[in-house]
């Protein structure tokens, strides 16, 4: 079984996730095919994970705004289950991913234009980071709100 992370160390953990490795894969409009950027992507991500193996993370999947909210859902859901099935195959044990379906919520750019929406075709692998003091990974909460890059910090 493997160790509690303490809280701080899973902030940490995350923060280092998304900055040095990178936490998101992209999508073509319409589609939930991995290209070859995204499987790169999906390489180091599962490197990182393996090596943090008590970590756990939600994929969640987006879709952009136009068309019908219930097939975006649909979309977004296929997108994240295609990055679950490709970390799996890389080796990523499946107990420690779970899917989180935003559809077209939560966009990252508002605009009509389709090259300009192109950001909100994505899916996040999120670490989740532990709700107490310590957590084992069974315990783990996902309701931990993303954080601010270290050297924005400063700004705020």
């Amino acid at each position: 079984m493997p160790k509690p992370v303490p809280v701080r160390a899973g902030e940490m953990l995350a923060q280092a996730f998304k900055t040095d490795v990178g936490d998101r894969v992209f999508f073509a409009e319409g589609s939930a095919a991995l290209g070859t950027r995204a499987r790169v992507a999906l390489e180091a991500q599962a490197s990182w994970l393996k090596r943090h193996s008590s970590l756990r993370v939600v994929i969640e999947g987006y879709a952009d705004d136009p068309g019908n909210p219930e097939a975006n859902a649909a979309l977004a859901q296929v997108r994240a289950e295609a990055v679950m099935e490709r970390l799996a195959s890389l080796g990523v044990p499946a107990d420690r991913m779970r899917v989180a379906v935003h559809g077209r919520t939560s966009q990252a750019v508002v605009c009509a234009d389709q090259i300009c929406a192109a950001p909100n075709r994505r899916v996040v692998t999120r670490i989740v980071v532990p709700a107490g003091p310590a957590a084992t990974p069974e315990s783990m909460s996902d309701t931990a709100e993303p954080g601010i890059r270290p050297a924005l910090r400063r700004l705020f």
